[in-house]
């Protein structure tokens, strides 16, 4: 019998995108918190069940460059496990790849850190039942090319053999070490704990080929309960996943049909029942009125929204949609015919493009936002509006 815990994509010390400047004190205290409490809440969880192993596939660490508080933090957290008699498998994924080649305070005693090369680490728990573990880190942000073919085939004398790869399905040569699922299966593992999807899915049944989704989400595309995968064969059968809640600061989007104005708009809010602190996105539908459309336009909306909230609300607002029969999508410029206005913007709105016009001293969350594929929506939509705007206003 054994019990595990499969967590990816933790991302400590991510900078969590898309938030207002305007956040108040008692949320932004909440989100510098989130990623650490999850985690947390996944060890004591990992202490309660008195699971044998916990796996880290890739993208622990948000980023290469670590604060010594971070690595203070992550250290206490595999200080308890090590005291517990838990062991710890960690590698590194394209958000933090360069990990493994850097010094790292001493890892206790029951922590497993895989290289570069593929490798197999074997270990005995605490019932005496031996246990293969093969994974690898990435050597560069990309990684072009699969690692299955490095992979052995299972360990025929030890009683679990798992295996841990953070990667995409695809071809191998693409980015992110793209894979080959039949050839993952063929490899006869017991289970693959797989990272770099933030979105938790089982993509085979037996044996279990699962992403767990990351524990918090980072972003508003990130939304719903997020956690981790508690996986155990204690009922004799297959290992078998089980979700398992952790991230305490939830994302989500709400609709809201036929709004007439700003002072209702509060009131739906306000007796919307939240369970948990929650960055919220609102998407405004069917018929909007026009005080709500005219503080749209002048970019008002969100910020009157946030100035008017219960100061113990369990919801920050982020962001508001306009889905409104009303509503232009576009404005009526005088172009071309055949020519899409928000494809244009589309092939304006791209990395290359958008680095060019940041400045080089720009901070490094500013870049990073903006090369995200949220920032890079949110610019689009910015785009779209302000020149709509502008045409409202020609004579």
């Amino acid at each position: 019998m054994i019990k595990f815990i499969h967590a990816g994509d933790v991302h400590l010390g991510n900078p969590f995108t898309g938030l207002s400047q305007n956040l108040n004190s008692d949320f932004q205290n909440k989100i510098q918190e989130a990623t650490y409490q999850a985690l947390d809440h996944l060890v004591e969880t990992a202490i309660d069940q008195d699971v044998d192993l916990v796996l880290f596939p890739g993208d622990l660490f948000h980023g290469s460059d670590n604060s010594a508080l971070i690595q203070d933090r992550l250290n206490q957290v595999l200080r308890r496990l090590d005291q517990a008699e838990i062991w710890v498998a960690v590698s590194f994924g394209n958000h933090d790849f360069s990990q493994s080649s850097l010094a790292h305070p001493l890892w206790p005693d029951h922590v497993l850190v895989f290289g570069e090369a593929v490798e197999t680490k074997t270990v005995t728990l605490k019932n005496g039942q031996k246990v293969a573990l093969t994974g690898f880190s990435y050597g560069d942000r990309q990684h072009n090319h699969s690692e299955l073919s490095e992979f052995p085939y299972k360990d025929q004398t030890v009683d679990y053999h798992l295996g841990l790869y953070h990667g995409v399905v695809g071809q191998d040569g693409e980015a992110y070490a793209a894979f080959n699922l039949n050839e993952m299966v063929a490899k006869g593992y017991d289970y693959w704990a797989l990272g770099h999807i933030h979105q938790r899915e089982i993509l085979h049944e037996n044996p279990v080929i699962a992403y767990s989704g990351n524990i918090q989400g980072l972003n508003r595309t990130e939304a719903g309960v997020k956690g981790f995968y508690l996986v155990s064969d204690t009922e004799g059968l297959e290992l078998k996943p089980e979700f398992y809640p952790a991230g305490p600061v939830l994302w989500q989007s709400i609709r809201i049909a036929n709004c007439p104005d700003f002072a209702t708009l509060q009131d739906i809010l306000t007796d919307h029942h939240f369970n948990q602190p929650t960055l919220l996105t609102i998407q405004l539908t069917e018929t909007v009125g026009e005080e709500l459309l005219a503080n749209d336009e002048a970019g008002l909306l969100v910020e009157k929204l946030q100035g008017q909230r219960a100061s113990q609300a369990q919801y920050w607002p982020i962001r508001v949609e306009i889905k409104a029969d009303q509503k232009d999508h576009g404005p009526n410029l005088p172009l071309p015919a055949g020519v899409d206005f928000h494809e244009i913007i589309n092939q304006v709105v791209q990395p290359g493009v958008v680095g060019e016009w940041l400045s080089d001293q720009a901070p490094a969350f500013v870049r990073d936002y903006f090369y995200s594929e949220v920032g890079q929506a949110d610019l689009a939509d910015r785009l779209a509006k302000i020149l709509a705007r502008g045409n409202d206003h020609e004579d």
